[in-house]
């Protein structure tokens, strides 16, 4: 996040609301300009808006957003995501509440031939463990490959590739809710072409949208849920950046559930 004094948070505020530069003092102006919050013409640039919504209520970014925001009241002691996680499973849901790491999985095992095929280590076991974000940096001159490999794996070679990653130690001890049913069910529920343009964009900047990804990721049939849990806290930069972007790509339901504590 961009440290600004106070005038210049004022000022962002001011633009974000009015789309007006009135009374704001032309040295904030340049400020704001250097700092790429402000176009060369005194526009907000995508910087700009981000830093606006980032100061804004919950409800208020969801709304920025086109996001639907719901509230529910719920029960908890620790931490609410695997409550609301057991509350769609009983509904007949597939999922995990660990951000991106679901939809992540999904990705590697359906490039993980090649990923195996490219390993800097030669090293079956590294291409299941590793990071995504971390081999798509090491092998951006094969990224193409690797990624357009997604339109000729079968089902069955996919779900061979998912079970081999999430039987990895580590991986089975970190995300114990990944399950080959869930892979499964996802499989089903997005088309080939759609994990194509994940992966491409997911190509674009790795460690950037590995965050920001929501809590929940849910499957049902051909529904496929991405639900961020918040309980008093607000969307995070991060949020702002991958939500909008993924939630452009697929075309299924991204939401904001507040949950109060009853």
């Amino acid at each position: 996040m961009i440290n600004l004094t106070k005038n210049m948070s004022l000022a962002i505020e001011k633009i974000y609301k009015t789309n007006s530069l009135e009374g704001i003092h032309n040295s904030i102006l340049k400020s704001l300009e250097k700092q790429n919050l402000l176009s060369s013409n005194r526009v907000l640039t995508d910087i700009g808006k981000r830093y606006a919504i980032l100061n804004l209520p919950l409800n208020q970014q969801c709304s920025a957003l086109s996001i639907p925001y719901e509230t529910i009241d719920i029960s908890y002691n620790k931490k609410p995501e695997p409550i609301v996680l057991q509350h769609y499973q009983k509904l007949g849901y597939l999922g995990i509440c660990s951000e991106g790491i679901g939809i992540l999985t999904i990705l590697k095992a359906l490039m993980l031939d090649k990923l195996i095929e490219y390993n800097i280590f030669k090293d079956r076991d590294d291409a299941c463990n590793r990071y995504l974000e971390a081999q798509f940096t090491t092998l951006q001159d094969r990224l193409n490959e690797i990624i357009l490999s997604i339109s000729s794996i079968s089902k069955n070679q996919y779900l061979k590739n998912f079970k081999e990653i999430i039987s990895q130690p580590y991986i089975a001890l970190s995300y114990p809710d990944l399950s080959t049913a869930f892979a499964s069910a996802m499989y089903d529920a997005i088309d080939t072409n759609i994990f194509i343009k994940i992966a491409k964009q997911f190509a674009e900047d790795p460690y950037t949208y590995r965050k920001g990804w929501p809590d929940l990721t849910l499957v049902k049939d051909k529904e496929v849920l991405f639900i961020e849990i918040k309980t008093n806290d607000k969307l995070h930069e991060s949020q702002l950046i991958t939500i909008p972007i993924m939630s452009k790509i697929l075309p299924f339901r991204f939401s904001i559930c507040k949950i109060n504590n009853s």
